[in-house]
């Protein structure tokens, strides 16, 4: 009889535990049980790990090789100094193309602008095509918390047009842009161009070819 209990008393835990386990506070149980030795538990916790709405039947994840074969192909030094520390507070991120990885074919930063500022200052066109992120910068709503107006400048005629809300900008290879006025800052705003070039180049109104290659890291 002592048996018989004991054994219906475990099943029902078993049941128990695997009930709450689907749920976010039955994953928390599974994994403090995990550790205590439970594994019907532990084998519920792997599974919803496992499950993804893209990846239905996922090949066994790799166990991989050790070795510096590429190495290469990873850049950690980002960090670089403001230009303007006042308008956009330092450290910034930047990734530098060729000069930063060399074969890598394009650049890019990351800039968190934080009071009014006119970016720039007359048109320039790019042999190739750029994007222009304005987003904003409070987690975990990076769209819903822009709050800025921007005014932005777009072909030989100047067409004009206001960003009053989270926008990527394409401008095409050979198009002229600008000037960009950020004309009102409520909150922090994130500002980031992508080129599709191995550095920064372009030709200026009044300035020509220009070309920027790269720029000292910082720690």
């Amino acid at each position: 009889m002592g048996s018989s209990k004991n054994s219906d008393a475990d099943t029902s835990r078993r049941d128990f535990f695997k009930g709450v386990s689907a749920g976010a506070a039955g994953v928390a149980i599974a994994s403090a049980l995990a550790k205590l030795g439970a594994p019907v538990v532990a084998g519920a916790q792997e599974e919803k790990q496992a499950s993804s709405p893209f990846f239905k039947n996922p090949p066994p994840w790799p166990k991989g090789t050790t070795g510096s074969k590429y190495d290469h192909l990873f850049s950690t030094q980002l960090k670089e100094n403001s230009f303007i520390p006042d308008v956009v507070p330092g450290p910034q991120a930047y990734f530098r193309g060729h000069s930063d990885l060399p074969g890598a074919k394009i650049n890019m930063g990351w800039q968190i602008f934080i009071k009014p500022y006119r970016l720039e200052l007359e048109s320039h066109h790019h042999d190739t095509d750029e994007y222009l992120f304005f987003l904003g910068a409070t987690l975990p709503d990076l769209v819903g918390s822009f709050d800025a107006e921007i005014e932005y400048f777009i072909g030989e005629e100047y067409e004009r047009h206001v960003i009053t809300q989270a926008t990527v900008l394409y401008i095409p290879a050979g198009l002229e842009h600008n000037p960009c006025d950020i004309k009102r800052i409520g909150k922090p705003m994130m500002f980031s161009a992508l080129l599709l070039a191995p550095y920064f180049n372009g030709k200026y109104q009044t300035m020509g070819y220009m070309e920027f290659i790269g720029a000292p890291k910082i720690k």
